[in-house]
């Protein structure tokens, strides 16, 4: 049987346009090469494999585009709860469609069951079938080898061929022969041209830092563009805020990717959290959940997968979203769930609003119902039963139908939240038991006053040991004697708070600072109230409760407010809502630090909108704010930003002249990721003093102790000896680099550097 009826080679490969990004494919050609060869040989198994967020998925589909007409191609994504029949249950329904148009015929044997079923469609095909699965690692083990047997009983026919996607494979495994295929990284010039094609200008130190940190991954690198863009963020401003958010790359962007999501959206999202397999489209629509236009937009930019009618969420953003539903609100989803699959178990497999076997719902129910509290068993009463009993009614397709409209997944978490704020307020005498408990182990707490107790934990904080701080204000929180007890207890509460922030302990952080906003209710202090509120919508925006965060805000803003406490607010606002960021009348009342932050943030949106003027205008206005970096820690950001500016417009001296300023306060304050990006950035533009911003580069890397910084200074040392033609000292450091780039994305581009020096010699 042929899959493939025409020669295809690269040019070709490059010139299909099937939706799938050019700058991914020519990242893959010889993958997709591989992948087309296989089609020609008698093997009938292929595993294509690759870390997650390499585009495997794509790279597959670009490759199955060249497949000849007569293939019938038959999908599945796996997940947890896969099992066999899941699978032959989709398969089944695409036989029924495909037998339905014509192009496949009716078995003519009769089944006893359904295994035989599905094997009496695959015998009496007469044309070329391919099997793709994809996401197999999400297959638990005991459910594995049923999947691979029936693949092994299909390969045996030499018309079907399977292809498996995976991150990665067992191959003790697979009993037959098979082909690989393995998906990498983009390549570090082809993800600079993509950079460059999506209109970012600053292919340098920066973007080797994000090639860094997504690791040349499609998935992080596409998903970055797609923020930035939507966001209006220069890579500079991108970058900034990662190293800001003291998370791990993968957290952070997946946070900013799920904070798109709209408070409407958010029932959907919960919905598809909690669903442990995909659901269709039309299943949606009857619970209300769909929005065709939401959905389109949140596939696009890389938050919902959808494979034909149907739609989930991935693994990887159901980490992050479970632990922003509340327990009230999870709770109920559950319980939607149970009934959802208790309407479906009754009905035969077509009949059905989720194709899934009767065995995999059996199991949901159990697995959800383990989140259902149970209600105590109240012994019944003695009844005499009839003599005749009538044997129940089953409900028919239509009433299956109006039961589930009944069935909701929409639930309004207002009163439920304040459930669990109470909760918490009152176990917070046991928690603080629990670290009184801990804190007992240090000494210098055993026998300290209140106010002493404070004063310790402040220097802990500056050494940057916050839970030792929290462990000591723990322990001042049990001080309830103490004349100065309530004094303090609102600075305890944020001190506490504050420290699990720096932490990026959200659930904690967001605790402390309810009890600190409890507090001030007591008091009436309309500011502190507000000021802690911010603080909570803060959380909520990093935790991506977008539309908690928005009404927190917005409730802040109708309160009678500082200027300053306003100005933070509608600027945290604007980042969540992507209106508009627009200047205060008057700047009386409002801190240093927050006006360089809203001039900084003016200027970037600016500087995206190609207002050069004003963005130079109001970077100047950031640097004139203030020149302490402890104030203003928008600072180095703005002077950098002016360099990048007037470097791009010809005016060398000027961009020399900032990032001469820009270096010196990352001196001063020891940011040496900043002194890393002027030095290399100084390095390049200047004429005369090349190697000396070198140097300091190369010292940064060291004090660093960043293998990618350290391979790429070589470069650039190897570089600068190149180009004045001393190739004996130029090899010397590419070689350098490519120590430190042993397992790093520089290392083809050195082998490139060393190659051409090899031949000049040998010339």
């Amino acid at each position: 049987m042929e899959f493939i009826k025409e020669v295809v080679d690269k040019k070709i490969i490059q010139k299909q346009d099937i939706g799938i990004n050019p700058v991914l494919i020519e990242n893959n050609l010889g993958k997709i090469e591989s992948i087309l060869e296989f089609f020609n040989t008698p093997s009938p198994l292929l595993l294509v494999n690759g870390f997650m967020g390499t585009g495997k998925v794509q790279v597959v589909n670009q490759a199955l585009s060249f497949l000849s007409e007569d293939v019938i191609t038959l999908k599945y994504n796996c997940f947890e709860t896969t099992i066999l029949d899941d699978i032959l249950l989709e398969f089944f329904d695409s036989f029924k469609k495909l037998t339905a148009q014509g192009v496949i015929p009716m078995p003519k044997v009769k089944s006893e069951n359904f295994t035989q079923k599905i094997n009496a469609y695959f015998d009496c095909i007469d044309k070329p079938v391919l099997i793709v699965i994809n996401s197999f690692e999400q297959i638990l083990k005991d459910y594995k080898q049923d999947i691979l047997d029936f693949f092994y009983h299909l390969s045996k026919s030499y018309k079907i061929k399977t292809l498996i996607i995976s991150r990665k494979f067992d191959y003790d495994d697979f009993k037959q022969n098979y082909h690989r295929v393995s998906i990498n990284a983009l390549e570090k010039s082809i993800f600079e041209k993509y950079l460059r094609e999506e209109g970012f200008k600053q292919i340098g130190p920066l973007s080797d830092e994000l090639y860094k940190y997504t690791r040349g991954y499609w998935f992080y690198t596409t998903l970055s563009i797609k923020i930035m863009q939507f966001r209006k963020l220069s890579l500079a401003d991108f970058m900034s805020g990662y190293t800001q958010s003291f998370q791990t790359f993968n957290d952070f962007i997946l946070r900013e990717a799920l904070s798109l999501v709209d408070p409407v959206s958010g029932h959907l999202f919960r919905f598809l959290t909690i669903m442990r397999h995909p659901v269709n489209v039309k299943l949606l629509q009857t619970l209300h959940l769909y929005d065709a236009d939401r959905i389109a937009y949140f596939v696009d930019n890389l938050v919902l997968t959808r494979e034909g009618s149907m739609i989930y969420l991935q693994d990887y953003y159901k980490i992050i979203a479970e632990n922003s539903i509340t327990e009230n609100i999870a709770i109920k989803i559950h319980k939607s769930c149970v009934d959802l699959y208790n309407t479906q178990l009754p009905l035969k497999p077509l009949e059905r609003d989720l194709l899934i076997s009767r065995q995999t719902m059996r199991k949901e129910i159990e697995y959800h119902s383990l989140y259902i509290p149970k209600k105590p068993v109240i012994a019944p009463k003695t009844v005499i039963q009839p003599e005749y009993i009538q044997a129940p009614v089953q409900p028919t397709i239509q009433e299956k139908d109006e039961q589930i409209k009944h069935i909701s997944f929409v639930f309004e978490t207002e009163a439920d939240e304040m459930a669990i704020m109470n909760k918490i307020a009152n176990s917070i005498t046991k928690f603080v038991d629990i670290s009184d408990k801990k804190s007992q182990a240090l000494d210098e707490v055993k026998d300290l006053a209140l106010v002493d107790l404070i004063n310790l934990a402040k220097k802990e904080e500056q050494n940057f040991e916050y839970l030792k701080a929290v462990m000591i204000y723990q322990k001042a929180l049990t001080l309830n004697n103490d004349d100065d007890y309530y004094t303090f207890l609102p600075t305890l509460y944020s001190r506490i708070a504050e420290a699990f922030k720096n932490m990026s302990d959200w659930f904690n952080a967001q605790k402390y600072f309810e009890l600190a906003v409890e507090f001030y209710v007591s008091t009436g202090d309309t500011e502190k109230i507000n000021e802690y509120k911010y603080e909570i919508a803060n959380i909520f925006y990093v935790t991506f409760k977008s539309d908690r965060a928005e009404r927190l805000l917005k409730e802040i803003l109708s309160e009678n407010v500082s200027v300053n406490l306003q100005t933070k607010a509608q600027m945290l606002l604007a980042s969540i809502t992507g209106m508009e960021l627009k200047l205060p009348v008057s700047v009386e009342g409002i801190e240093k630090s927050v006006l360089a932050e809203l001039y900084f943030k003016y200027a970037v949106n600016k500087d995206d909108e190609g207002d050069i003027e004003t963005a130079v205008r109001y970077y100047k206005k950031c640097v004139e704010t203030s020149q302490d970096v402890k104030v203003n820690a928008y600072l180095s950001s703005s002077l950098t930003n002016l360099a990048s500016i007037y470097d791009e417009n010809g005016k060398t001296q000027l961009a020399i002249k900032y990032l001469h300023e820009s270096l010196r306060l990352d001196e001063l304050s020891k940011n040496y990721n900043g002194i890393y990006v002027s030095a290399m950035k100084l390095a390049e533009i200047s004429k005369d003093k090349t190697l000396e911003y070198l140097q300091r580069a190369k010292k940064c890397a060291q004090d660093l102790n960043e293998p990618f910084y350290l391979s790429s200074v070589n470069i650039a040392f190897g570089d600068y000896y190149s180009n004045i033609k001393d190739y004996k000292q130029a090899l010397v450091y590419y070689e350098t680099a490519e120590k430190y780039a042993e397992n790093d994305f520089n290392k083809e581009k050195i082998q490139v550097r060393i190659n051409d020096i090899k031949k000049v010699y040998n010339e």
